[in-house]
């Protein structure tokens, strides 16, 4: 999927203290929305009542759009905006599709839901905010992930989403969005392929080589954002053991008892010929996915060794 926007619905929920505050979050959120078109994203996902936002007291987006002393570029701009609505509207992968209208699972930000973020996260897109809080003006946002796993367990994780409510964001963000679209990649042959190119820093065994070429959408999009968080982990580990709290994503080891149970499986031939047990790993949704790696090598050499179901 192309790279998107997605409107945080949170950010709506404090009302302005006067219409002049309201005219200039709103204005803000169009220059932050102009900055991220520029860069080449042209779509901002919507849930069904953001036309009926109220931005202050008597003042709901409806009086906004028709207030004459609101600069006109401005309010004919967000009415040439391409938007999608409701949120889960032209999600082509069922699968992905079925994850985001999951309420099973759910991104949480100071013990409110945020559908908007929950977005954001699993499509990789910007979500945007009006700056109507402190707690927006922040390029990154970090959420709570809850849901419910392969073995109805409660699992809880942090996760940092990528945000804007102002231009600067977009600014920090050029590289984020200039490898986001760089590296957009077909299927998996062609993120096999392009492996040493886009992760220069790890390290794949042989048996990854068929995981990966079978990849599709939406694991696809997954295993490539924890391939690059992996990378540049690997990139920024100079000496000492890793820490491994500097990951985004959770990682867990292997029990001792399924490290018992499935030693064959986990004992995993590395590219210098040498087995090594993968027992770190990440996991990835939709499904029960996980992505296991070594560490053994030392800094800046991290092997990954397995990536696909969860070994039964």
């Amino acid at each position: 999927m192309d790279l998107e926007m997605v409107f945080n619905e949170l950010s709506a929920r404090t009302l302005a203290p006067d219409i002049s505050t309201a005219r200039q979050w709103m204005s803000e959120l169009i220059s932050t929305i102009r900055e991220a078109r520029s860069r080449g994203l042209k779509v901002v996902r919507t849930n069904e009542d953001f036309h009926a936002m109220v931005l202050a007291e008597n003042y709901p987006f409806s009086r906004w759009r028709n207030d004459r002393e609101v600069n006109r570029e401005e309010r004919t701009f967000l009415k040439t905006l391409v938007t999608k609505a409701p949120l889960s509207v032209d999600i082509p992968d069922l699968t992905l599709k079925i994850k985001l209208e999951d309420s099973d699972c759910e991104l949480s930000l100071q013990g409110s839901q945020a559908e908007g973020f929950k977005f954001a996260h699993y499509l990789e897109a910007l979500a945007i905010s009006l700056n109507s809080e402190p707690l927006w003006n922040s390029s990154r946002i970090e959420l709570e992930l809850i849901q419910i796993d392969e073995n109805e367990e409660l699992i809880e994780e942090s996760v940092e989403v990528i945000h804007a409510s102002q231009k600067n964001h977009l600014i920090e963000h050029a590289d984020w969005i200039q490898n986001r679209q760089r590296t957009t990649v077909a299927d998996g042959l062609e993120l096999w392929n392009r492996r040493c190119e886009l992760f220069s820093s790890l390290e794949f065994c042989d048996c990854v080589n068929t995981q990966i070429e079978s990849l599709v959408d939406p694991i696809l999009r997954q295993v490539i954002k924890k391939l690059f968080e992996l990378d540049e982990l690997s990139k920024n580990w100079r000496d000492g053991a890793l820490d491994l709290d500097k990951l985004p994503s959770k990682v867990s080891p292997e029990s001792e008892s399924r490290l018992k149970q499935f030693k064959e499986q986990l004992n995993i031939q590395c590219p210098d010929s040498n087995k090594r047990i993968f027992s770190l790993h990440v996991r990835m949704t939709p499904g029960a996915w996980r992505l296991h790696f070594c560490t053994e090598l030392g800094p800046g050499k991290i092997i990954i060794g397995y990536i696909g179901p969860k070994i039964e």
